[in-house]
């Protein structure tokens, strides 16, 4: 559900459509995160507004899957309420030469103080051609929608291709609609995410052809957004977000204007795409079992003064490496090269026992050389870190 997915990056929503995006989180991890904000936005060019909103977020992702349950609560300064919500999960099947396919789908609806109320259950397949660092998809689905006023068909294609660079990823992705044959338009969309140790941004630039909305006053066919969470620790950021919205045809939605600033508080950091092409790109970077534990041959851990553990890594061939725990929230850390083949990075790490993987190049996560493997709570495997 758009609007839904919208309000998650740009902290808060206050009216119809502002969820666009949806994060990410490591898998085979369970993430909670809720935010806290003002938005302020202008629809359709005539009406402004302005609201707090409280927006949670779980999401649980495995090897093979995703399942996301997102929702905002609205009040607006002028009176009145708002309410959201959407449960949306991805399945995907083994890969086999470069290959492999992907079922969705998603419920969600709104409501408001003067009653009135949407609805809307999408399905969708994919199928993904991936290799470590770049990938294709192609899709197609449908589902029902309701406006206020009645229901409505909807269907849906989709195509796409996705690039890997060591600071983020960009999404190309088009997507031919029709509504109930009375609305037939094509999105294009571009979406970027940019990551560093304690900043994340985001940035949406999209246009639409078609058959002109009857219900679109102003016209618009093109929208950016950008939003930026800076981290003040592993769980607590601020999020700032602003930019343009388009209609939504499916649910009578009009476009408009936003800008908002909050906090977020997560159980690990998030980056913007949608939750599934996220997991998609993560099961496509996964390479052949043995391939990234041979790059990174040995790991240690030592003791310094303060509280502070030395985190080594010896992977001569390797032009990145990362790692991530429970000590960080799961997320990801970059380690720093230095001679002879060794990455570094010092954390304050209090003494005590934590999970913990080693992650070389993108490629898949590994249990670092030397550590005791282990099952985690959704079956995947993690390292044991002792730290005296």
């Amino acid at each position: 559900m758009k609007l839904a997915r919208l309000c998650r990056d740009s902290v808060v929503l206050a009216a119809p459509a502002l969820f666009y995006y949806a994060g990410n989180a490591h898998a085979q991890r369970a993430a909670a995160s809720i935010d806290v904000g003002a938005v302020a936005l202008r629809y359709a060019d005539t009406v402004n507004a302005t609201a707090a909103a409280l927006t949670p977020d779980l999401r649980i992702d495995w090897s093979q899957g995703i399942a996301e349950a997102l929702g905002t609560l609205s009040q607006f300064a002028g009176g009145g309420w708002s309410a959201q919500g959407v449960v949306s999960a991805s399945l995907f099947t083994p890969r086999s030469r470069g290959f492999f396919g992907e079922l969705t789908g998603s419920a969600g609806g709104s409501t408001h103080q003067d009653a009135t109320r949407t609805g809307e259950a999408l399905a969708n397949a994919r199928i993904h051609f991936a290799r470590s660092a770049s990938g294709a998809f192609v899709g197609g689905g449908g589902g029902t929608t309701w406006d206020g006023s009645g229901w409505r068909r909807v269907l849906l294609g989709e195509i796409g291709a996705w690039a890997d660079f060591p600071a983020g990823t960009a999404l190309l992705r088009v997507s031919p609609a029709s509504v109930d044959d009375s609305a037939k338009y094509v999105d294009g969309q571009l979406s970027l995410t940019w990551t560093r140790e304690r900043l994340d941004v985001s940035a949406l630039a999209a246009t639409r052809w078609g058959s002109r909305l009857p219900f679109d006053p102003t016209g618009t066919r093109t929208w950016a957004s950008v939003a930026v969470t800076a981290w003040a620790t592993p769980v607590f950021g601020i999020v700032g977000a602003g930019g343009t919205y388009p209609v939504d045809p499916t649910q009578g939605f009009p476009g408009g204007r936003f800008i908002s600033l909050g906090i977020r508080l997560a159980s690990g950091r998030r980056n913007a795409l949608t939750a599934s092409t996220s997991l998609a790109i993560e099961t496509a970077r996964a390479e052949v079992p043995g391939t990234a534990s041979a790059a990174a041959d040995v790991f240690r851990a030592e003791a310094r003064p303060q509280g502070v553990v030395l985190l080594m890594v010896h992977a001569p061939s390797a032009g990145r490496v990362e790692i991530n725990g429970d000590f960080s929230g799961w997320t990801p850390v970059d380690l720093e090269r230095t001679s002879e083949g060794w990455w570094t990075r010092a954390l304050p790490i209090a003494p005590g026992k934590y999970e913990m993987n080693l992650r070389v190049d993108g490629g898949s996560w590994i249990v670092p050389p030397g550590l005791l493997g282990m099952k985690d709570e959704f079956g995947g495997s993690v390292g044991l870190l002792v730290v005296q």
